[in-house]
């Protein structure tokens, strides 16, 4: 299973947290940085989206995470995955 990094970043007035993939801040669709993410709270290694956004949520104390729709079955390794939230299984498999 590939373990892939996330980041968690704050503002200056803590009002917003972001959840991104990679080391850096996040990027708006255009590839430019987030001026407004000035403080990076901490790394979190994991396979999915999912995986690391249940350990922010348990990080913040927000309680579970629910990711969007229901798990399915991943059509090359059985492992459940979420096809309506990243669509990405543990075992990098995009299954359809």
């Amino acid at each position: 299973m590939a373990m892939a990094i996330w980041s968690v970043w704050t503002n200056a007035d803590d009002s917003q947290i972001s959840l991104t993939p990679g080391e850096g801040p996040p990027r708006f669709g255009n590839g430019t940085s987030d001026p407004g993410a000035t403080t990076r709270l901490w790394l979190i290694e994991a396979a999915t989206y999912e995986e690391a956004a249940t350990i922010h949520h348990l990080r913040l104390g927000w309680g579970t995470y629910k990711p969007m729709g229901e798990a399915a079955p991943c059509l090359r390794c059985g492992a459940l995955f979420w096809p309506e939230g990243s669509g990405v299984c543990q075992c990098d498999d995009a299954a359809a």
